[in-house]
């Protein structure tokens, strides 16, 4: 009998945990812990066709780096498009006087559009690609 209440707990936790809102924002860490990524957006939910601006930060953890880092962040869009589907960041290391660039902290934004035949069962997703990184914001889908 206690197993099949323990099962039942179980169960109930995931069926909540799979129905949980998705955050406005996500921040995640490289492998190496260098450097944070977040993705921020003023709201986690969208109707079908509409836009949402998503505040692309990236920071050097440990402040700024001994030599210069030029590197790219690329989108990829579930459920809808992204743009620009790349950014590109350069952060100035202490040892260059002549690159110009960040010193600790890029920001940028990019923009998702929903696609118009998105169904509520589903969720929209915007992956930022850095390095070996993979940060995803989810985007639930409203009815109009």
């Amino acid at each position: 009998m206690r197993v099949l209440v323990l099962l039942g707990w179980v169960m109930t936790a995931l069926l909540v945990s799979g129905c949980a809102e998705p955050n406005a924002s996500v921040t995640r860490s490289t492998q190496d812990e260098l450097f944070e990524v977040r993705l921020k957006a003023a709201k986690n939910h969208l109707k079908p066709s509409e836009v949402l601006p998503i505040l692309v930060t990236v920071e050097s953890v440990g402040g700024q780096l001994a030599t210069t880092i030029r590197d790219t962040i690329d989108f990829i869009a579930n459920e809808g498009s992204v743009s620009p589907s790349r950014l590109v960041v350069t952060f100035v290391g202490i040892d260059d006087s002549l690159t110009t660039g960040v010193i600790d902290t890029y920001s940028d934004w990019i923009t998702f559009t929903l696609d118009s035949r998105a169904e509520s069962d589903r969720q929209g997703e915007v992956h930022a690609l850095f390095r070996s990184l993979n940060t995803t914001l989810k985007i639930r889908v409203v009815e109009d």
